[in-house]
């Protein structure tokens, strides 16, 4: 009789990819193919839901109004003066967009530089681009994930909430529908409901922006990037020369945005605990990106080695010459006698 022939399918892995291509009498190159394919797809779908979320945004931004809300005409912590912010919009989207890319390209670059595999290819949108470039996509869009949920979040809070930041007297410049102001004697502990903001001196967005204090958007989207590219680095790098350099950077990192937060307080633009709130969904956020999507704490995702010089721990017993036992048993058999057979011992 005649023997089964052998199974001849051929198991290409792909880095990054957490399926293998095992297809019976394909070559290699057919399996790369078909794993190239894969990727593209996973990615289009992943760029798809970055655009999905954007939306939320944008109709918030443009097309809806905060709730509006009353308050009392000598209520302290609505009365501060207007400052411009210390960290402007433009510099909160260098640190929060900017800074954690160039990171991951830096981190990336060197990585697979020193594992020796800078020029290997894959098939990426119909483009052969280096497996660096693919991983560093990866990571960039786990990141714009988890940061695009913490700003959907954060809208939902200041839309629904409609929190009077602490300088909305200074800029709305409340007028009574009975023509009276806050300022008058007789508005004094008065509750208002029914009002029109002057305004003098300040846009229309400025006015409808000192509605928006709760959550702090500075607060939770720089603790979002900031706490998840320390964890990156925890996950990916390890200085042989400093034990303390990564975490010193680490350090640098939570007061950046440490830092930004306190400034929101400082210039006036949230109360507290907005502030507190926003750090806390920021931090949330990354630990969820970082737990259940990117996967960084998960066993057999080691880091990429910049200094240890690999993307794999490996099995050191095989160099030292050691027998590996799975388990140790009792040293004494079943009639009490001493049983050398069960010790497992070095070479």
């Amino acid at each position: 009789m005649r023997d089964a022939p052998e199974d001849q399918s051929i198991t290409v892995s792909i880095p990054g990819s957490a399926s293998a291509c095992a297809v019976p009498d394909s070559t290699d190159a057919e399996c790369r193919r078909a794993a190239d394919r894969r990727m593209t797809q996973r990615l289009l779908m992943e760029l798809l839901v970055v655009v999905v979320l954007l939306i939320p945004i944008c109709v918030y931004e443009f097309a809806v109004d905060p709730v509006r809300r009353g308050f009392f005409c000598d209520d302290e912590s609505i009365s501060y003066p207007f400052h411009d912010n210390t960290v402007t919009p433009v510099m909160l989207g260098l640190i929060v967009g900017l800074l954690p890319i160039l990171v991951f390209v830096v981190v990336e670059y060197v990585a697979h530089l020193r594992a020796g595999d800078i020029s290997a290819t894959v098939d990426l949108l119909g483009l052969r681009v280096s497996t660096w470039f693919e991983e560093l996509a990866r990571q960039t869009s786990f990141f714009c994930f988890g940061l695009l949920l913490t700003f959907d979040a954060t809208e939902v809070g200041k839309y629904t909430i409609g929190r009077l930041r602490p300088h909305f007297l200074a800029v709305c410049q409340p007028q009574l529908t009975d023509g009276t102001l806050c300022s008058d004697a007789a508005n004094l502990h008065r509750y208002v409901e029914n009002y029109e903001c002057a305004g003098e001196g300040f846009s229309m967005e400025d006015v409808r922006q000192a509605r928006l204090s709760f959550p702090s958007g500075h607060s939770s989207l720089v603790f979002y990037a900031m706490v998840y590219v320390a964890l990156y680095l925890q996950r990916k790098l390890s200085w042989r020369g400093s034990k303390l350099s990564r975490h010193f950077v680490q350090f640098a990192l939570v007061m950046v945005a440490w830092y930004t937060a306190l400034s929101r307080v400082m210039d006036h633009w949230h109360h507290w605990s907005d502030v507190l709130s926003g750090s806390l969904l920021g931090v949330a956020g990354a630990l969820i990106t970082a737990r259940f999507i990117a996967r960084m704490f998960d066993e057999g995702v080691h880091g990429i080695g910049i200094v240890t010089g690999g993307l794999r721990r490996e099995n050191t017993a095989a160099t030292l010459q050691e027998e590996v036992c799975p388990s140790t048993p009792p040293p004494y058999s079943a009639n009490g006698s001493f049983n050398e057979d069960q010790y497992c011992t070095k070479v």
